[in-house]
């Protein structure tokens, strides 16, 4: 696996690439931090994952890691934010694709209402010089990815009230 520079958000607004994609979801921002959250089952509602697992000692916070591999990719990760319920961002720390330099992936949770929250999902990305003819590709796959596995986000606050009930 490449190892990349991580960074934190501060990165974001200055990144070369951004993906940045956002979805009402049908709960509270309590509910949706849950779902964003358990680091395990993010396979049983965003399409793309195909497994995780949490990786530190602690299962989240500043400093925690998780493994996550998703399609083709296998990164690693480190949480550079972890304000309950309203925001983390993570850097990646290691990927398997080469002429990745640094990536920061942030989501915001903002309620809209009763029992809804906007979901803000942020890709930020900086590439090696051979990979940059590849961006708009990246960027249109990226996007694809995110608003795939956001859908999936009401049926999971579903499944955990059930679950919880």
């Amino acid at each position: 696996m490449a190892t990349l520079t991580p960074r934190d958000t501060d990165f974001i607004p200055t990144a070369m690439e951004r993906v940045v994609t956002e979805r009402v979801a049908a709960g509270t921002p309590a509910e949706v931090w849950a779902v964003f959250t358990d680091s395990e089952r993010w396979p049983e509602w965003f399409p793309a994952a195909k497994a995780c697992r949490v990786t530190s000692e602690e299962s989240g916070g500043v400093g925690s890691t998780r493994w996550m591999h998703f399609d083709l990719f296998k990164v690693n990760e480190q949480f550079v934010v972890w304000d309950e319920p309203e925001q983390w961002a993570f850097t990646i720390l290691d990927a398997n694709l080469p002429g990745i330099i640094s990536v920061v992936e942030q989501a915001t949770f903002e309620p809209v209402g009763d029992d809804r929250t906007k979901v803000t999902y942020v890709l930020a990305a900086d590439f090696a010089p051979y990979m940059r003819p590849a961006a708009p590709f990246l960027r249109w796959r990226l996007g694809k990815l995110f608003e795939q596995g956001l859908a999936g986000l009401d049926a999971q606050i579903v499944k955990l009230r059930t679950e919880s009930s």
